[in-house]
C-alpha cells in the first residue's frame, strides 16, 4: 500500500474514532479501515469478514457441556440422559475464569457412589468393599439428578483452615459429588486436583468427617476423629460446592 494511500486511511480511522462512542456507524466504519490497514484487506473482503462474523452461530456452552459429561458417562458404561443445566453463557464464562467448572451428580438410582468408584477401577477402595466402615459414613443419596460447581483449581483452596471455620461460610463437596468432580474432570481433561493436598468434604464419618486427595493417581479418602475439625491444617483445605 502507497505512504499517502495508508495515511489517508489512518485518518479516515481516526475521524471515525473521534465520534465512535456517539456513531455506531462511523464506528463499523473505523474497524474497516483499521483491518484495510493491519491486515492490507480491500474493503470488500473487510466487509465480506464482518458479514461472516455477523452470521457465525452463537456456541452454547451449557450445552457443550452436558453433551460432554453425559458422553462421559456413557463411555464408563452409564446410559445416563443429562439435562441441560439452565446457565448462560456469561455465567459459565465467570465461573471458568474463577476456577470454578459445571458437573452433574444423577440419582443414586441411576448412578451410586459404587458403581462409579467400580468404573474407575476402585471397587476395592475402603469406602466401597469395606462394609463395617461404610456404616460408619454419612452418606448422601441424591432423589434426583443435579448440577453443581466446584473449584478445580490443582491444589486445594482455603488451606490452613479448619473443617468448623469452613462449613461455618460454605457448602464443602460431599463424598460422592467429590469422586463424580474429580473423575470426570480427570476424563474430560486429563488433569488431577489435590495431588499435593487434601480436601475437606462435609461428608461426616463417625463424630468426625472425611476428607479426600488425589492419591496415586486415584481417589483417596481418610476419616477424621471430632477433635481434628477444630485444627487448622497446612497442608488441608475445603473446595466450596453451589447447586445449580
Amino acid at each position: 500500500m502507497e505512504a499517502m494511500e495508508e495515511l489517508a486511511l489512518r485518518r479516515q480511522a481516526d475521524e471515525a474514532l473521534d465520534h465512535a462512542l456517539a456513531n455506531p456507524a462511523k464506528a463499523a466504519i473505523a474497524r474497516i479501515a483499521y483491518q484495510m490497514i493491519v491486515n492490507g484487506q480491500t474493503e470488500a473482503e473487510v466487509r465480506a469478514s464482518i458479514g461472516k462474523n455477523t452470521h457465525r452461530p452463537k456456541v452454547d456452552l451449557a450445552e457443550e457441556r452436558r453433551k460432554a459429561i453425559e458422553e462421559n458417562f456413557r463411555a464408563r458404561g452409564f446410559e445416563i440422559t443429562v439435562p441441560k443445566p439452565n446457565v448462560s453463557n456469561t455465567t459459565l464464562k465467570r465461573w471458568r475464569r474463577e476456577g470454578r467448572e459445571l458437573f452433574y451428580r444423577p440419582a443414586t438410582a441411576e448412578l451410586d457412589y459404587g458403581a462409579w468408584m467400580t468404573a474407575h477401577n476402585q471397587a476395592n477402595h475402603w469406602t466401597v468393599a469395606n462394609k463395617a466402615e461404610r456404616a460408619k459414613v454419612g452418606w448422601e443419596d441424591a432423589p434426583s439428578g443435579y448440577w453443581f460447581t466446584v473449584e478445580v483449581t490443582p491444589a486445594c483452596p482455603e488451606l490452613n483452615t479448619s473443617w468448623n471455620a469452613l462449613t461455618a461460610k460454605a457448602k464443602l463437596l460431599s463424598l460422592e459429588e467429590y469422586a463424580i468432580a474429580y473423575w470426570s474432570h480427570r476424563d474430560l481433561t486429563g488433569e488431577r486436583f489435590d495431588i499435593h493436598t487434601w480436601c475437606w468434604l462435609r461428608t461426616r464419618c463417625g463424630l468426625g468427617a472425611l476428607r479426600a486427595s488425589d492419591y496415586g493417581g486415584e481417589v483417596g479418602v481418610s476419616g477424621d476423629g471430632a477433635v481434628v475439625l477444630s485444627v487448622p491444617l497446612g497442608h488441608v483445605g475445603g473446595r466450596a460446592v453451589e447447586v445449580v
